[in-house]
């Protein structure tokens, strides 16, 4: 009995549509994957989006003072470290939010 499940289970993979793809084909899915891939990076499913916002998480900081950070750097003279202690983060996150990556909604 299960000496008959087991070829029912091999035939159905041997007729699946993805075991008889040219070489060809499956690079046109690799690339089209890596496409898609580079394409969405960084951004979040629609359905995450509510779990993601600043009110589920504890954030540091808010829109309000990630546009402050920005209006105040000035290199070398109020620089990244001095912002991240007045505001209570690394100065990763700082340079973060002064490159676009983090808070991108805000107006730079």
């Amino acid at each position: 009995m299960d000496k008959i499940r087991i070829m029912e289970e091999l035939d159905k993979i041997s007729l699946a549509p993805f075991t008889h793809k040219t070489d060809y084909q499956l690079w046109s899915y690799e690339k089209l994957s890596q496409l898609y891939k580079f394409r969405n990076t960084g951004k979040q499913p629609e359905a995450l989006k509510k779990f993601n916002s600043t009110e589920n998480r504890k954030c540091k900081l808010t829109v309000m003072l990630a546009e402050e950070i920005r209006k105040k750097y000035i290199p070398h003279v109020y620089g990244k470290q001095k912002l991240a202690k007045e505001f209570g983060v690394s100065t990763t996150v700082i340079f973060r939010i002064l490159k676009g990556r983090s808070w991108k909604n805000t107006i730079w």
